[in-house]
């Protein structure tokens, strides 16, 4: 059984990084929404996350599975204004024919919200 988006969001927590990115995962309040993507060869997710000072930001997560040790990861960050949610990727997707975001957004995220927390020691 995968919790969708439990994956992607661990890793994307390991390559956050505050001087990079404006913020680090000890900053991010709650995880908004999501969505999440995968397969044998790649997964990819976005998330909509609240930070403690107010502010949102989108965080878009792709990981490409390499075979011999070939693999990558990359994180996208981006500051939204107001309520807004991102309507397009921040890099060219993986299958640019397949709807965006891939399976649509989600505002289930309770066990999202408890792998941020549980990084905080809480």
């Amino acid at each position: 059984m995968r919790i969708h988006g439990f994956y992607e969001l661990g890793h994307a927590l390991d390559v956050l990084d505050g001087e990079s990115h404006g913020f680090s995962p000890a900053d991010i309040e709650r995880v908004e929404r999501y969505w999440a993507y995968g397969d044998m060869h790649d997964s990819t997710a976005g998330f909509v996350l609240r930070l403690r000072d107010g502010r949102r930001a989108y965080g878009e997560f792709q990981h490409w599975h390499g075979f011999e040790q070939d693999e990558d990861f990359r994180i996208d960050v981006e500051m939204l204004e107001g309520d807004e949610v991102p309507s397009t990727p921040l890099r060219e997707p993986i299958d640019p024919s397949a709807p965006w975001p891939p399976g649509g957004w989600s505002d289930e995220t309770a066990h999202l919200d408890r792998l941020l927390a549980s990084g905080r020691g809480a």
